[in-house]
């Protein structure tokens, strides 16, 4: 999903040509600080509360004010996960969107974001979550796949996170089962390391306690 189809019709612009206070009071009405000036489709940039805030003459154009526009935006055809990055290195209340001419399309606040992140992730799927844990050459995520549907269960979604201190690496993974234990326990029979298990009913699993615990009654 790229952000072109997260755009909503909700209008945050402001012209050039609206006063101050009227960008003041778009602001204070939208709970926003930062709003797009968009003017004949293009995008001018970002103007920012503390910019403005102290003017003396909140009637003048945003034009005519003494102020710099921030030049902050994303492509239409960027992915969401570029957006993250944008809110996560930038901050501010929203991203605003424009395509390859600079025209101004729309914009996205970061409860948008996440609301479009948790279709791409299946967050409302039902089903149940594993955590693994393995060498950073271990992960043949085809293996992984393979393990789960063997089960009879399919692949949600799936993510990876890498340590800079370490050569391990943790990959998660979301089922369509809330029921785990056997899943779980296909896994560890191919020797890969369960971190952890949550299911919808309990948050987290304790599936793979109760399998390690059978297996140590058995060698006994």
């Amino acid at each position: 999903m790229n952000i072109g189809q997260v755009i909503t019709d909700n209008d945050y612009s402001v012209s050039p040509a609206d006063t101050v206070q009227y960008a003041l009071d778009r602001m204070a009405d939208l709970r926003l600080t930062q709003l797009p000036v968009v003017g004949d489709s293009l995008f001018h940039g970002l103007v920012a509360y503390p910019t403005i805030a102290d003017i003396r003459n909140p009637e003048i154009p945003l034009r005519e004010a003494d102020v710099v526009f921030q030049q902050r935006y994303i492509y239409a055809s960027q992915h969401l996960y570029d957006a993250v990055l944008f809110f996560e290195l930038n901050g501010g209340d929203l991203l605003p969107v424009v395509d390859e001419q600079h025209r101004y399309l729309g914009a996205v606040t970061a409860p948008e974001l996440i609301r479009a992140l948790s279709q791409v992730m299946s967050i409302h799927q039902p089903g149940g979550i594993i955590v693994l844990e393995m060498g950073n050459r271990d992960n043949a995520l085809s293996h992984i796949a393979h393990i789960v549907e063997s089960d009879n269960a399919q692949i949600l979604n799936s993510y990876v996170r890498t340590f800079s201190d370490s050569s391990r690496l943790e990959v998660t993974i979301k089922v369509n089962r809330s029921n785990l234990s056997g899943i779980v326990a296909s896994f560890l029979r191919h020797d890969y390391t369960v971190k952890a298990t949550y299911n919808e009913d309990h948050g987290r699993d304790t599936t793979r306690d109760r399998y390690e615990q059978l297996m140590n009654y058995i060698n006994m």
